[in-house]
């Protein structure tokens, strides 16, 4: 009964520091929003400067020098609130570092990056883009530059990658991020829940353990992607051309983890054309959205719609094949493809975009809503399927798919984030460059089932 008292005291103490903890925070954050409103100085490092937006980035991510904004995560969640104008701000001058990096190691006879060692690089600031590009960018947030910007530049830079990464993306950005320490990692997780039992005074009660299992995480393959360049690559053009190279193998890294999210599938593929296409697709790293829930077809995870377009008495059948899961529109998400969107477009329940405010935006991926539960389009799900839902060597692959899913249910498992490096071409004659991009990622879920409906697939969508 003594410890019982104690753990109560303990736990009262602890939830008085939570609160205290919480009113603190609400204070900084209005203290923050009251100097960016009235034009007040927070970063004494770099001088007094007006109310501009660079001015508003440094308070917005709580740094007080501009090279400290290479080091933000912007697609953190706690700067969710953070105005996407401000986080597009922090990325370009993050690309424009990672520009003039690239520039200097290819032409200006700089170090390479190793493997998880990324060399200093040095002398960005001489190139005539670094001059023109990159400084102006430096200037525009009230920074000095001294030298070649060389003493602020961290060497570390490629691992901004993942921000972009986070701001960009559609799909994934739904699903909760796992940073994975380890390869494999196990996430514990709660299977049931329990319900208070009666006790009759000074009575006994015989003890009951929460139900328990873990989602197992292992990034075991990793996504690949470069851009040649010929070693006749001459200076004038080398900017235009590096930045178009990197914007290709990190939006190649983007497409391959939204693709394989929905349409992913190991072993023998459930779509023809992906089983006799490349056997190194990325829609073979994990089973994705698509094939759990058809997978599931038993319990209903998925639903045909015999050949008809989406109606609102259609996907709210999907909905209820969800049972708990479909309830609270809040952990929901649609995901449909351009075609299957101008459906829904013509339901007179969706809240269309001129209705929805900031939360329309395309960086948001949220073009509308529907009962409350925000539709993604993705260009990956896919309008030629058969009646059955899969592509098949027999067709006609003329119907779509649509996806309902509980994004509390799903998880992206990172355990390296998207890294973009320049290297030598390794194969003869040896004359030429690649911009390359990595990346470890793996995507799991609570197990579908009987008691899990998590994801429902709509499928013989005409």
């Amino acid at each position: 009964m003594e410890n019982l008292e104690q753990l109560e005291v303990q736990a009262k103490a602890l939830e008085e520091r939570m609160q205290k903890i919480e009113a603190q925070t609400k204070e900084l954050d209005a203290a923050k929003l009251d100097i960016i409103n009235k034009g007040q100085n927070m970063t004494p490092t770099v001088g007094q400067r007006s109310n501009s937006d660079e001015a508003k980035a440094l308070v917005y991510f709580g740094v007080s020098h501009v090279k400290d904004l290479l080091s933000v995560n912007v697609g953190a969640e706690k700067f969710a609130r953070v105005p996407d104008e401000l986080k597009y701000l922090v990325l370009e001058l993050k690309k424009s570092v990672d520009i003039s990096r690239l520039q200097q190691q290819i032409l200006g006879g700089q170090p390479l990056d190793r493997e998880e060692q990324p060399a200093h690089v040095k002398g960005m600031l001489d190139s005539y883009y670094g001059k023109n590009i990159l400084a102006p960018r430096i200037k525009a947030f009230g920074s000095t530059v001294s030298g070649a910007g060389d003493e602020w530049v961290p060497t570390g830079i490629s691992s901004n990658y993942i921000e972009e990464y986070q701001l960009v993306r559609a799909v994934a950005e739904n699903f909760r991020q796992i940073n994975m320490p380890t390869n494999p990692f196990d996430l514990p997780v709660q299977t049931n829940k329990t319900k208070a039992r009666i006790q009759a005074e000074g009575g006994g009660l015989a003890g009951t353990n929460f139900g328990t299992t873990k989602i197992s995480f292992n990034a075991a393959n990793k996504l690949t992607e470069f851009y040649p360049l010929t070693e006749e690559l001459n200076e004038d053009s080398a900017p235009a051309i590096l930045e178009l190279a990197r914007q290709d193998v990190v939006t190649a890294q983007i497409s391959a983890i939204e693709s394989a999210i929905v349409n992913g599938c190991t072993g023998t593929h459930m779509d023809a054309d992906t089983e006799a296409g490349s056997a190194i697709a990325s829609e073979r790293i994990w089973n994705g959205l698509v094939k759990l829930g058809m997978d599931n077809s038993a319990n209903g995870g998925n639903k045909s719609f015999a050949g008809a377009v989406a109606s609102i008495t259609l996907i709210r059948d999907m909905r209820a094949k969800m049972k708990k899961y479909g309830v609270n529109a809040l952990e929901l998400v649609w995901i449909v493809s351009p075609k299957t969107y101008n459906q829904f477009m013509g339901i007179t329940e969706v809240t269309t975009v001129d209705k929805m405010g900031p939360n329309a935006t395309i960086i948001k991926g949220s073009l509308a809503n529907i009962d409350g539960i925000p539709i993604v389009i993705s260009e990956y799900m896919r309008d030629d399927v058969a009646a059955t839902g899969y592509n098949t060597a027999l067709g006609p692959n003329t119907f779509s798919r649509i996806l309902l899913v509980n994004k509390n249910r799903f998880y992206v498992g990172q355990r390296r984030p998207i890294r973009v490096k320049a290297i030598m071409d390794p194969t003869p004659p040896n004359d030429s460059w690649l911009i390359c991009s990595w990346s470890r990622h793996d995507f799991k879920g609570h197990a579908q089932g009987a008691s899990e409906v998590s994801v429902c697939v709509g499928y013989n969508i005409l």
